[in-house]
């Protein structure tokens, strides 16, 4: 999967800064200039899955700069009709696309 953004992270550098990609998948941290690591895939990971459900990612017919501020000022994303999916994918949903990346769950956690 491409979510727009490569990057090399080591122990020495385990985030980044870089503000490039593609705006419907960006994690809040990356439009509020805050380091970032490998947990901006982990929320690319979940907009990929509420694409997957509702056919688009988030405001695909949002400018780009509009994009940014919905996306790092409203929080959680939501399903348009979360009663149509399952309790485990609301909750799956829920741990990538946790606001604070401290939170957010890591690729293991949600492997278990």
């Amino acid at each position: 999967a491409d979510f727009g953004l490569t990057a090399q992270l080591t122990a020495e550098q385990s985030k980044r800064r870089s503000v490039v990609g593609t705006t419907y998948w960006m994690a809040p941290e990356i439009f509020t200039r805050k380091p970032c690591g490998p947990k901006v895939d982990i929320w690319s990971f979940g907009i990929v899955g509420i694409k997957m459900v509702e056919g688009a990612p988030l405001y695909l017919m949002k400018s780009s700069c509009m994009v940014q501020q919905l996306i790092s000022t409203r929080g959680t994303p939501k399903l348009q009709k979360p009663r149509q999916q399952s309790a485990w994918l609301r909750d799956f949903l829920h741990c990538c696309l946790e606001t604070d990346e401290d939170r957010r769950w890591s690729a293991q956690e949600l492997l278990q």
